[in-house]
């Protein structure tokens, strides 16, 4: 990042009056995984199945997923996985940054409600198909064809009266669209009868549709390495950093015995930390344990910003990497935008964080 990019940042990074603070709680629906065609090496950054974005699947689109998450493309697509210049050396303005960012989100105020929303945006490239081991031929067929579908899903997770339990909705596929690199893409798509293409929950065929089920607490609370922190608990996180890291550390130390799930952790205390930031960020901790995060990622070698960018959605902000994992933060509310990691040679996972926030009872939106 050039000196002159790093100062409009900095002035954009002031204290902005909103509504709710960025977090969001990922409520899964209850009875779904994610489809794999070919296993892929455990990384140590990688979260544990069960916390990785669902693909809910619709029945008649499941066969084509198989062959298509095994080759999720990015970098072949436009607004895929990050370019080689982004990985250059750290700036030396990472810390600044943070810190900026730390006393953005410590001045943001707390707020509270019965159910955190959340509107989420995930995409799905799909390639042609090309014969390998553990990639089984797509029941529909191989396809001769580039495209890229984008759905968003909206979910709550409330807590019911008394705190004795805990209640759900999603609501999706939500404004889907298909893209493709080419019109030679989209001309071959249309040759082949146009077929529906997956989405998360479904096709883009599919109408949107809405599910409420009652349990399942244990989906929406985030996870540090294998460690889940329970949803009633996460207000009661430390607040400062000195106090957050040494509970992180804990939990590290834990880790690298080996965790829960066969888990091990990574030997960079700071990798540990920004592999689970993302959830920490879009849960609903308070404004003072984002920012003892914040205060914590600061102080990390191998955590940096790689430089100003757009995200999928032409939001500007700053992107942060560490390992396989970068996260895009807004700079003038120290808003996560983005979580994005590389999860094979060829593919990526990219989460887009539209809208988050507290409201009081199931279906509402929060105040823009």
């Amino acid at each position: 990042m050039k000196h002159s990019e790093l100062d409009d940042v900095l002035t954009a990074l002031k204290p902005a009056t909103i509504d709710d603070l960025a977090d969001a709680a990922r409520a899964r629906h209850p009875a779904t995984e994610i489809v794999r065609a070919a296993p892929r090496p455990p990384l140590h950054t990688r979260r544990r199945n069960r916390k990785r974005p669902i693909l809910l699947l619709a029945a008649t689109g499941a066969a084509t997923a198989v062959a298509v998450t095994a080759v999720l493309a990015s970098g072949t697509l436009s607004g895929g996985r990050p370019k080689s210049h982004d990985r250059a050396a750290p700036p030396p303005d990472t810390r600044t940054f943070l810190l900026a960012s730390a006393e953005t989100i410590a001045k943001q105020p707390a707020s509270k409600g019965n159910c955190w929303y959340s509107r989420t945006r995930m995409w799905q490239d799909f390639l042609p198909y090309k014969k390998a081991h553990g990639v089984p031929i797509p029941k529909t067929g191989p396809k001769a064809y580039k495209a890229r579908t984008a759905s968003s899903t909206e979910e709550w997770a409330c807590t019911l009266p008394g705190g004795t339990g805990m209640r759900f909705r999603t609501h999706l596929p939500l404004d889907v669209k298909v893209t493709f690199p080419t019109k030679k893409d989209e001309a071959a798509w249309r040759a082949a009868g146009s077929p529906p293409l997956d989405v998360n929950g479904g096709t883009t065929a599919t109408k949107p549709f809405t599910t409420t089920y009652d349990k399942g607490s244990h989906l929406v609370n985030p996870l540090i390495g294998s460690h889940e922190i329970e949803w009633r608990t996460l207000p009661k996180l430390p607040a400062t950093e000195r106090a957050l890291e040494t509970h992180l550390r804990k939990l590290w130390k834990e880790d690298l015995a080996g965790g829960a799930h066969g888990y091990r952790a990574p030997a960079d205390f700071c990798q540990y930390v920004f592999v689970s930031a993302w959830d920490l960020f879009m849960s609903p901790t308070t404004p003072g344990t984002r920012a003892a995060l914040y205060r914590i990622l600061a102080g990390c070698p191998s955590v940096r910003v790689t430089g100003k960018v757009k995200d999928r959605e032409g939001r500007p902000g700053v992107a942060i990497a560490a390992g396989d994992v970068r996260l895009v933060v807004d700079p003038a509310t120290a808003q996560l935008l983005v979580f994005e990691q590389d999860t094979g040679p060829t593919a990526t996972e990219y989460l887009a964080f539209e809208r988050q926030g507290w409201v009081n009872k199931l279906g509402a939106l929060p105040t823009p």
